[in-house]
C-alpha cells in the first residue's frame, strides 16, 4: 500500500483567489469532489483542512514554500468556503485591556523603602498639587500619607511624619487640624530617649511651627529645647570630667597636653569659661616644662589655636598675655619680640589691658612691629578708659609730648591725675613737670575732666 499510495496522484483542491491552483490529480487515482482523498502518514501536511480549523500550512508565508516530507510533495491547505483562508490555526484571544498608567509621583513613592520617607513624598506632592489648585488629589495623596502614618508605632519616626503632615495641612487650608497635629507631636517628645533623635524632631517641629503661627506651641517647643539643652550640657560636664581624670593618667607630657587642650575647647564651648581656662593653665605648666625649645613653642602654638575666641573677654586673655610676656622676656621661651608682640596683640583684642599697654610700648618704640604712634595712642587709650593707672599714665604722656599732634596739656593732665590717683608714681612725677608749663586755669581743667571721668565710672570700671 505504500508504494501505490506513493505513486498515486494528488487530489485536487478547489480554487480560491489567495490559493495557487495545486496540480491537476492524475489519471491512475481520481479525487471525489466531496470528499478529497486522504494521504499517506508521511504526508498528514497534504490533508484538507476543516473548514473551522484549516491546516497550519495554510499559513500566507508557508504557501509559497511547502514543506516536503522526502520525495512527496506537499499541497496547500484547503481554502474555507468562503473562499478566504484562515490565518490561524488557533482560536486567538482577544488581547487583554491595558492598565491605566500610574501617577509617576505617586509610582515613586512606592520605590521608596523608608516609611518616613514616603509620608515626607507624598506630603510635599499634596502640598504642591493644593498650591496648584487641584485639591481633590490633594486630599487623596494626603489620605494615603495619614494611611502610612496610622501604621507606625509611637517614637521618632512617628513624630517625624506628623511634622511632614502638619506641614502639608496648612498647605490644604487644613489649620485647625495642623493645631492638634502638632500637640498631639509635641505630647510624644518626652517618649523619645535618644537625644540625637529628639533634637532631630525638635528641628521638624520647629519648621512646622512657621506655618502653623501657634505662639503657646512655640514657647512650648522653646522650653524643650531648652530643656534638652541643659541635658545635653550636662551630660557634656559629665564626661569631660572624667575625660580630665583620665588626662591625668597619661605620662607622655606632649600627649598630656593635647587632651588638656581639647578638653578645655570643650569646656569653652560649653560656656564654662573659668574651669576652661584652669585647665589651659595645667597645659601651658606642662608646656613650659618641655626642655626642647622647638616642642615648646609648638606645643605653645598649638594652645595658641584654641585659646582664640572670636567674641570679646578676658576668660583667655591672661594666658595670651603670659605667653607673649615669656617670649618677651625669654624666660622659658627663647626670647623673640615679634612672638611676644602676636600674643599681646591677641590679649590685647580680647580686652586686656596690661596687654593693651605693652603692645602700645611696642608701638611707639617700634620693637617687635612697625613704629606707629596712632595705633600706639589707641591701645592706651583702651586701656585708661578701663581704668588702668599704667595705660592712663602713658596716654597722658603721649598726649603732653604731642605725639600724634598738637600737644595737648589739658587733656594730658586729666589722665595724669587719674593715674595719680590710682597710685601711679610716673604719673605724678609727669604732673608735676608738666604743670610747670600750664597756668592755674589750664591745670584747674583738666582736673575738673577728671573729676567728670571718675563720677561717670563710679561703681565699676
Amino acid at each position: 500500500m505504500l508504494s501505490a499510495d506513493l505513486a498515486s496522484p494528488e487530489p485536487e483542491l478547489p480554487k480560491s483567489e489567495t490559493t495557487k491552483e495545486p496540480e491537476p490529480p492524475k489519471e491512475s487515482e481520481p479525487a471525489k469532489e466531496s470528499e478529497p482523498a486522504k494521504e499517506s502518514e508521511p504526508a498528514k501536511e497534504s490533508e484538507p483542512a476543516k473548514e473551522s480549523e484549516p491546516a497550519k500550512e495554510s499559513e500566507p508565508s508557508k504557501e509559497s514554500e511547502p514543506e516536503t516530507s522526502g520525495d512527496i510533495p506537499t499541497e496547500p491547505a484547503e481554502v474555507a468556503e468562503t473562499g478566504t483562508p484562515e490565518e490561524s490555526p488557533e482560536e486567538v484571544e482577544p488581547p487583554a485591556e491595558p492598565e491605566p498608567p500610574k501617577d509617576p509621583a505617586l509610582a515613586l513613592v512606592e520605590a521608596i523603602e523608608s516609611p518616613v520617607g514616603k509620608i515626607r513624598v507624598l506630603c510635599n506632592l499634596a502640598g504642591t498639587l493644593a498650591q496648584a489648585g487641584d485639591m481633590d488629589r490633594a486630599v487623596m495623596v494626603l489620605g494615603q500619607a495619614k494611611e502610612i502614618i496610622e501604621s507606625l508605632e509611637a517614637g521618632s519616626a512617628r513624630a517625624s511624619a506628623l511634622t511632614h503632615l502638619v506641614g502639608a495641612l496648612i498647605k490644604t487650608g487644613q489649620a485647625e487640624e495642623a493645631k492638634a497635629t502638632l500637640k498631639s507631636v509635641l505630647e510624644t517628645i518626652d517618649t523619645i530617649k535618644d537625644v540625637d533623635e529628639k533634637i532631630a524632631v525638635l528641628a521638624s517641629i520647629t519648621g512646622a511651627l512657621k506655618g502653623v503661627g501657634d505662639t503657646e506651641q512655640a514657647k512650648q517647643v522653646l522650653a524643650q529645647s531648652l530643656d534638652l539643652a541643659r541635658q545635653i550640657q550636662a551630660q557634656t560636664q559629665a564626661v569631660l570630667k572624667q575625660s580630665l581624670a583620665l588626662a591625668d593618667q597619661i605620662t607622655d607630657s606632649i600627649e598630656k597636653i593635647a587632651a588638656l587642650k581639647t578638653i578645655a575647647t570643650a569646656m569653652a564651648q560649653l560656656g564654662n569659661l573659668e574651669h576652661a581656662e584652669e585647665i589651659f593653665v595645667q597645659a601651658l605648666i606642662l608646656v613650659i616644662q618641655i626642655p626642647d625649645p622647638a616642642k615648646k613653642a609648638a606645643a605653645l602654638q598649638d594652645i595658641a589655636s584654641s585659646l582664640t575666641r572670636p567674641e570679646p573677654g578676658v576668660a583667655f586673655a591672661q594666658l595670651q598675655f603670659d605667653i607673649g610676656w615669656m617670649y618677651y622676656e625669654g624666660k622659658d621661651l627663647p626670647r623673640s619680640v615679634e612672638q611676644a608682640a602676636s600674643w599681646y596683640r591677641k590679649a590685647a583684642d580680647h580686652g586686656y589691658p596690661q596687654a593693651q599697654v605693652n603692645l602700645g610700648v611696642m608701638y611707639n618704640e617700634g620693637e617687635g612691629v612697625a613704629k606707629n604712634n596712632t595705633e600706639a595712642l589707641k591701645l592706651f587709650t583702651q586701656a585708661a578708659e578701663k581704668g588702668h593707672a599704667e595705660g592712663q599714665a602713658a596716654l597722658g604722656m603721649m598726649l603732653a609730648l604731642g605725639k600724634t599732634g598738637e600737644p595737648d596739656f589739658i587733656q594730658a593732665t586729666k589722665w595724669f591725675t587719674l593715674a595719680s590717683n590710682a597710685g601711679d608714681e610716673s604719673a605724678k612725677q609727669a604732673q608735676a613737670e608738666l604743670a610747670k608749663k600750664m597756668n592755674p586755669s589750664q591745670i584747674a581743667e583738666g582736673q575738673k575732666l577728671a573729676e567728670t571721668w571718675i563720677a561717670a565710672h563710679k561703681g565699676g570700671k
